[in-house]
């Protein structure tokens, strides 16, 4: 492998849990409350509470595409995160999903004419993906490139 092609070009690892952080919880729990209430306000027997979740979703966070790849002994999740850094990403990975989030803060200051301006800005974005197989979330890895690329890499779990 080149010095070019080596992986010190990494911008760094991304922590993969089973749990993750309370902001993380946060989140979710006001798209599930936003969920719970399109469900309430739709006709009985009518809708479906998998698009429930993400029209709440939707409204609350900003999706993130996300591109599955199967390959003969992993799964490779790949998306563009330009701007967050592997600290402010959280992957958890189940047996036949992934949640990914991320939460960047940015602060600013202006000055001009003797006055100052503040700013801050949060991102969130949240994203569920349904997994094509079983995978073994212990063995995983993801990375995020100083490009914005994260990849993911989720090993296929073998059949016994």
């Amino acid at each position: 492998m080149t010095a070019a092609n080596s992986p010190q070009h990494d911008f760094g690892a991304v922590r993969i849990g089973s749990k993750h952080s309370e902001a993380f919880e946060r989140v979710e729990e006001r798209i599930r409350e936003r969920a719970y209430q399109l469900f309430q306000g739709r006709e009985e027997g009518h809708g479906n509470p998998e698009k429930d979740w993400f029209d709440a979703q939707w409204e609350l966070v900003d999706p993130v595409k996300l591109l599955v790849k199967q390959r003969k002994k992993s799964i490779l999740v790949e998306g563009s995160l330009k701007g967050f850094s592997p600290k402010e990403i959280e992957i958890e990975v189940g047996s036949d999903k992934i949640k990914v989030f991320g939460s960047h803060a940015e602060a600013g200051a202006t000055g001009k004419d003797d006055t100052t301006e503040s700013s801050s800005e949060t991102l969130h974005f949240y994203q569920t993906v349904s997994l094509p197989c079983a995978v073994d979330g212990e063995a995983s890895e993801a990375k995020i490139f100083k490009n914005g690329k994260l990849k993911i890499t989720l090993p296929k779990k073998s059949v016994a």
